[in-house]
């Protein structure tokens, strides 16, 4: 048995079911990562767990057990400072440890109170200073490590984001045995992201944490459970491997339905996997994809088959110029956040603004904005240029207010450029129901508040797009549509994100805040993170003595230089295409297989017939790999 087990859980919000018959144990050092689709249950499942009752089903815990519950919205203490709290949960911790040993030692459950004495070490588990346990030290650390400096600042003057930089260092220094965390990168800079993975990785704790951001699932995740329509799957890490058994799952659940979503799912497959040449055979084929794609979104044949379709206004005009930045700095009082940057804009141009907490990148976009005039420089804006912004904290929200009063200016139709859309038809777009025009934004849910948000962004036609953390507690299907419009995007976009795939699949040049003394130089760099990563790996191998010369000689064994195909390998090359020929087809019978209802009469047939799909993709997709090699080096 596990630290804790949920057996057979039910919770529901009157006719609509989130927990159906669920079970869910947590064990010593499990990292699971809870995914889902936005409003699918995941706050919910937490919230139970950390005590709250279901309607129906049991939580066990064991003795001396302890959990702490990271929420999307903090409740702290408003007139408490940051330091107070978490002071003060670390000390309520604490005592709850010294009174339970005790209670162990009288009741002579000597083995149970050995091992609540460990739970002691946890703490220190992030630091040893001088030999000993110094809590000073030790919280000064964990605050330093998230991004919070004012210490002494009361928590009813704090933004959003910073209240839950708080909270998380609370419960950091609580060290209890589970951690249950709702988004818990949210708000962070990818230095404490990276934080966050060193902490968990060396814990024995427990943690349950609901995410969509992949790279750091990728990295923390010992398993990966989704929730899907009340029902718990469990899939092996990576991020990568639940994408494509779920994408399985569906197909098969998708027998019933008309073929041309059957043949979609395939076709998707095949696109995401890639190809080695682009024949006339191969490019028919990627068209046809797209027909069919194009096809089933205009019919809508089925619900759970809908995308997230961010329709932005077209641009009309962009202009030559869209911003210029000249020699532009900023300053808080004495204090120079950075100066001497200078940026011309064009269109197409996608910039990842990176950087730690307190730097100055939301200063950034607000001079890009023009919300406020730069301390130094200055900034043209072009003559048709037109600004939308993104508000990670949501504060153009109403909490009080309808989606249909959020959204539709003009009774019940929206309006995006020369379109006229009714709110219904415009609300499904955005994965809300018809019926939802009536709810309160407070009641939605933190994907849903931000899915509302880029509705009502995109309404408007803009030419430069400024997104301050679009991609906090968006799920998977909105956030690659997202990405997909992004790419398509003919204006110019900055992005601040600590979501590191993010930035890969949609940037085209970097702005890295780069410490120079007490103020940051702001560096261009071009490509995705990825690409910034690697030249910074380089400027580091460059700059260093015989470490860095490991360090680049390391680079070259990772990325060999080209060579010429050897007689062998030409040999190799020219049979692979034929092999992914051959694996496509027998994919392409398997998918009809498995379309068809009568196969899964035979529960074993059918399984087989899943596990050789399985199989068969792994190895078409490590042919595709190998090819890729081959034919870089060359004949």
């Amino acid at each position: 048995r596990g630290m804790l087990n949920a057996s057979n859980l039910h919770l529901a919000f009157g006719d609509r079911v989130i927990l159906d018959d669920v079970s869910l144990s947590l064990l010593p050092k499990e990292r699971l990562a809870l995914v889902g689709q936005n409003g699918a249950g995941k706050s919910s499942l937490l919230k139970l767990l950390a005590g709250e009752a279901p309607d129906g089903g049991k939580i066990e815990k064991a003795k001396g057990i302890t959990v702490a519950l990271l929420q999307q919205t903090p409740d702290l203490d408003k007139d408490l400072t940051v330091l107070e709290t978490v002071r003060l949960g670390m000390a309520e911790h604490l005592a709850a440890i010294a009174e339970h040993q005790v209670l162990c030692e009288e009741s002579a459950h000597i083995k149970d109170a050995g091992r609540l004495v460990t739970k002691i070490d946890q703490l220190t588990q992030f630091i040893e200073h001088k030999g000993g346990f110094d809590t000073d030290y030790l919280v000064d650390t964990v605050l330093s490590r998230l991004g919070i400096s004012a210490k002494d600042q009361a928590i009813g003057t704090l933004s959003g984001g910073e209240k839950r930089r708080v909270d998380l260092a609370r419960i950091l220094l609580q060290a209890p045995d589970i951690y249950l965390l709702d988004e818990p990168t949210n708000h962070l800079d990818i230095r404490a992201i990276q934080f966050l993975v060193e902490t968990f990785t060396k814990s024995t704790s427990a943690v349950l944490f609901v995410s969509h951001d992949r790279a750091f699932i990728d990295e923390m995740a010992t398993k990966i459970v989704e929730l899907d329509k009340g029902q718990i799957y469990s899939h092996e890490p990576p991020f990568a491997n639940y994408l494509e058994n779920k994408l399985v799952r569906e197909l098969i659940d998708q027998r019933s339905l008309h073929r041309r979503e059957r043949l979609m799912v395939g076709e998707l497959a095949w696109l995401r996997a890639g190809t080695p040449a682009r024949t006339t055979k191969q490019n028919a084929r990627i068209d046809r994809a797209y027909e069919l794609m194009d096809q089933i979104t205009k019919d809508n044949v089925s619900q759970r088959n809908k995308q997230l379709q961010l329709a932005t206004a077209r641009i009309k005009r962009l202009g030559n110029t869209i911003l210029e930045l000249d020699q532009v700095g900023a300053a808080i009082g004495e204090r120079v956040l950075f100066k001497n940057f200078s940026l011309k804009v064009g269109a197409g141009q996608r910039y990842g603004i990176l950087g730690p907490n307190g730097v100055g990148k939301t200063t950034l976009l607000s001079i890009l904005a023009g919300k406020i005039a730069p301390s130094f420089g200055h900034i043209k804006f072009g003559k048709n240029t037109k600004v939308l912004e993104f508000d990670q904290h949501r504060e153009i929200l109403d909490p009080n207010a309808t989606l249909k009063e959020t959204l539709a200016d003009h009774g019940d139709y929206v309006h995006i450029d020369e379109q006229k859309i009714h709110i219904a038809s415009y609300l499904e777009r955005y994965l809300f129901s018809g019926g939802d025009a009536n709810r309160r934004v407070s009641g939605l849910s933190g994907g849903e508040q931000n899915r509302l948000m880029l509705a009502k962004l995109f309404r408007h036609q803009a030419n430069c797009l400024l997104l301050d953390e679009p991609t906090n507690d968006l799920d998977v299907s909105s956030l690659a549509v997202l990405e997909e419009i992004l790419l398509d995007y003919d204006g110019v976009v900055f992005v601040v994100s600590h979501d590191r795939s993010f930035l890969d699949h949609i940037c085209n040049h970097i702005i890295a805040f780069e410490a120079v003394g007490t103020q940051s130089r702001l560096e261009v760099y071009n490509g995705n993170y990825s690409d910034y990563r690697g030249q910074k790996a380089k400027e580091l191998g460059s700059s260093s003595g015989s470490e860095s010369k490991k360090s680049s000689h390391k680079i070259e064994r990772e990325r060999p230089r080209a060579k010429k195909r050897s007689f062998k390998e030409e040999q190799e090359w020219q049979k692979i295409s034929g092999l992914i020929e051959n694996l496509e087809s027998e994919r392409t019978k398997l998918h009809a297989d498995l379309a068809n209802s009568e196969v899964f009469r035979d529960a074993k047939l059918s399984q087989e017939k899943i596990e050789r799909l399985k199989i068969v993709e792994l190895e078409i997709e490590k042919l595709y790999e190998r090819w890729q090699e081959l034919e870089e080096m060359g004949g």
